[in-house]
């Protein structure tokens, strides 16, 4: 069993039928990140809280974090390694500087207009990533590294921070 930094809660058990995984999941991000305000290096972090019509009544910004796109039907579709770290990610944004987590920005192209601040803990394989904005930080996503290729491109990204 791997060992996870101690200031890291366990990751969420994803065992069972899908209403209680989900169930299980909406509550950790509402508990995080809906009841109270969550700062970043003193710049407060918000989320997209916009509800679309096939997101089962669940932000958008929820979604961003336990999904992925499912190219074949162009929805999303459950991501269980990433799911299963959602309650790494507020304590990841709030932590004070700590050798285990590389935070770094970077400026991206045409596509992601502007300043993205990468929260990498690299050795865990888990990265958040945030839109700088004028005095807040927008959570764009969060994910687990499963491919060598997403490896090599926050890698490169790393070594081109600002």
């Amino acid at each position: 069993m791997t060992s996870y930094p101690d200031f890291l809660p366990s990751l969420l058990n994803l065992d069972g039928r899908w209403e209680e995984i989900f169930k299980r999941l909406y509550s950790v991000f509402s508990n995080d990140f809906k009841t109270g305000k969550v700062f970043h290096r003193g710049f407060i972090v918000l989320y997209d809280g916009r509800i679309l019509p096939d997101g089962q009544g669940k932000e958008e910004g929820f979604w961003h974090v336990i999904s992925r796109i499912d190219r074949s039907n162009r929805g999303r579709e459950i991501d269980f390694r990433r799911a299963e770290r959602l309650p790494w990610a507020r304590p990841l944004m709030e932590s004070p500087p700590r050798s285990e987590i590389l935070v770094f920005d970077h400026s991206e192209g045409p596509k992601d207009k502007g300043q993205r601040r990468y929260i990498w803990l690299e050795q865990f394989d888990y990265v958040l990533i945030m839109q700088k904005k004028k005095r807040v930080f927008f959570w764009v996503t969060a994910f687990y590294i499963d491919s060598e290729w997403k490896r090599r491109d926050l890698r490169k990204k790393f070594g081109e921070r600002l």
